[in-house]
Formats: C-alpha cells, structure tokens, sequence
C-alpha cells in the first residue's frame, strides 16, 4: 500500500498575492472577470441576493419554502468552471436539495457560531449528496463542489470556503470529494485564521443596491464573508490553479 499522502497547508500568504487577490475579488463584486477566457462575470453581489434572499425569506416565514431560480445556479456553474456537469445534470435534483436545506437549516444556523469544521464538512457532504437524484445509482453521487458554490452565496454568514476538485487536487487531498471535504474546510479555516490580520485590513466593497442592506451589514461589514471571498481567489492563485489577467483591469473604486 502506497504512504499516505501529506496535505499541504495555507501559508502566510504575501502581500503582494492577498493584494492581488483583493483587486480580482472587488472585479467580479461589480461583474468583471479577472480571467482572460472570460469577459463577463456575473457580479458577486448579485449572486448574494439571488442564492441568500430565498433562504432568509424561508428562514424569517416570509416564504413557505426555498426556490432557487435555475437561471441562476446555470450562471453559477458557469463562472464558478463546473460546466462539465451540464453533462450529468439529468441526474441532479435541485427539489431535493432545497428540501433538506429546509429541513436543515433552521437547528444548524441556531448553533452557527459553535460549528467546528468537522459540523460544517457533514453538512456540506449530506448537502452534495442531497444535489444527486436518489435514482442515480453510483459511488459518485454526490456534487460537493456545486453545494460549496451555491451555499457559498445562500448562506454567506456560515463559514464555509468554495471546494473545488482542481484545488483539492493540489493540497494533495483525496480524490473522492465526499471525503476531500473534510480536510478541506479544515485547512482553510487553519488558513483564514493565519492570515486573518492582513485580509481584515482591506476595506468592504461598496453596496451597488443588488443586496439587502440587512444582508450586506450583517454578512460584510459584520461578517468575514469578504475576506473569505479574497482567501479563496488568494489560496488559487498562490497554487496557481487560476491565472489572473495581467496586468488586471482598472480596480473598482471604492
């Protein structure tokens, strides 16, 4: 049997790469892309109203229960690079998702503040799962990646990364996403913490009117939200699994 192989971990991250990533993050806040291959991104303040507001409706009885709109996780998969499970997507099952996230949500967020990552990478593997139609008969039924994505933006006060298969791949983690999850969550919380100081000296992106202003108080200026927004884009581009225009478009200001 084959040693097991050591996951590597988040360093310190220079400036120079946290400055970078902060310029690519407040891009795509207002719907520029910071890749060459991709001129139009849908703007993450957008996404943050389309994927939260059904959920806090759900949450504060306003709605009888969570809808996302399809347009929407489309649009999603496509700028988050998951168009290859446009190829599968007859067994995903989108009903169920939003059904266990209703059954979920409500005693999960009650002890949000005292979720360890372990908590938190059960309820995203059970959530990949529930994206996987129950008449899908593999091993490989679950989409954690697209669960990360979607509850990234959904549920922006939980402190959740975006997992994906390229950067699993080189922290060396297990190939099978169901299992890589678990050291995933870990080592980005290891690595918010490290780099925390740096990350919480960038100021909050303006609000442009696409978010509530309950929603960006609480989830940006209270929240880490955003800087876990700049760690992600941080994280890949000190791996290199993403490669940002150079030189990047003019910075959005403020």
């Amino acid at each position: 049997m084959p040693p097991r192989r050591q996951a590597k971990k988040i360093p310190k991250l220079s400036n120079a790469v946290l400055d970078n990533a902060e310029h690519c993050a407040r891009l795509i806040w207002v719907g520029t892309s910071y890749l060459k291959d991709k001129a139009r991104h849908t703007e993450d303040e957008r996404f943050l109203e389309q994927f939260s507001k059904p959920v806090e409706g759900f949450l504060t009885k306003q709605v009888p229960k969570i809808t996302f709109d399809q347009k929407h996780i489309h649009d999603l998969m496509v700028v988050g690079g998951l168009k290859a499970l446009f190829r599968s997507k007859s067994q995903l099952d989108f009903n169920q998702f939003q059904l266990y996230l209703e059954m979920e949500l409500p005693s999960l967020l009650q002890k949000n503040t005292d979720l360890n990552a372990t908590q938190v990478s059960d309820f995203l593997k059970s959530a990949g799962k529930a994206l996987v139609s129950k008449s899908v008969n593999t091993n490989a039924g679950y989409r954690v990646a697209l669960a990360s994505r979607i509850l990234f933006f959904a549920l922006p006060n939980l402190r959740l990364f975006n997992f994906s298969n390229d950067l699993a791949e080189v922290l060396m983690l297990p190939t099978r996403p169901q299992v890589a999850i678990y050291k995933f969550q870990e080592i980005f919380e290891n690595g918010l913490a490290i780099n925390k100081s740096q990350l919480s000296s960038y100021p909050i992106p303006k609000s442009h009117g696409l978010v509530s202003q309950n929603a960006y108080f609480t989830n940006l200026i209270q929240g880490d939200w955003w800087q876990r927004r700049i760690l992600d884009l941080a994280v890949r581009i000190h791996f290199q699994t993403v490669t940002p225009l150079n030189p990047l478009p003019l910075r959005p200001f403020p």
